[in-house]
């Protein structure tokens, strides 16, 4: 597995992605526009897991004023296709995730702050699996991963803001994955 920024080039895959991802009832991956494609691409950046030259994962980030001037969204419609966990048994670190365990150290390095921050809505689901991320925070700010910056209407959407420890995700990340380097 690859993790890249999405160039031009990879648009037909990214539609492949956004097909299957439309699918399963990802919603705010069913298409580039339903992704904010551009307009993340526009003052951020978009990564992608790719294996076997097919996008498997997607995730954008982009400065988030709302929080502060150095603030950085990460995880921006993160979303990944079923059947490409690698197995770390039961983990309350997240370590399964596609997303959370390969494509984040790529946004960290990207964003080059310390200033993370990931959203979750807190009422409004709609893909069916919102409210069980939103949950799934909850879990992570417990052991230290996260902190629960607060919560804001931020688009027209009451979310919850949580920021990234990078220093304990990078820890937790190292140990479950065994690299010896993260970024």
């Amino acid at each position: 597995m690859i993790i890249v920024p999405l160039i031009d080039e990879l648009i037909p895959e990214l539609e492949i992605f956004c097909d299957k991802a439309k699918e399963l009832g990802y919603t705010n991956n069913s298409s580039l526009k339903a992704m904010k494609y551009e307009w993340c691409k526009e003052q951020g950046e978009y990564f992608c897991a790719i294996r076997d030259d097919d996008i498997i994962a997607v995730a954008g980030c982009h400065p988030l004023p709302e929080v502060g001037p150095n603030a950085w969204r990460i995880m921006f419609r993160g979303a990944q296709l079923p059947g490409y966990n690698k197995s770390f048994g039961l983990s309350k670190y997240h370590m399964s995730a596609i997303t959370w365990r390969e494509i984040l150290p790529a946004q960290i390095e990207f964003c080059d702050t310390d200033e993370l921050y990931i959203t979750t809505n807190i009422e409004h689901d709609a893909s069916g699996k919102m409210n069980r991320t939103h949950r799934l925070f909850k879990g992570l700010a417990k052991v230290g991963m996260v902190e629960h910056y607060k919560d804001m209407e931020l688009y027209y959407t009451d979310q919850s803001v949580w920021k990234l420890n990078i220093d304990e995700y990078n820890y937790r990340r190292k140990n479950l994955t065994g690299d010896k380097y993260v970024v």
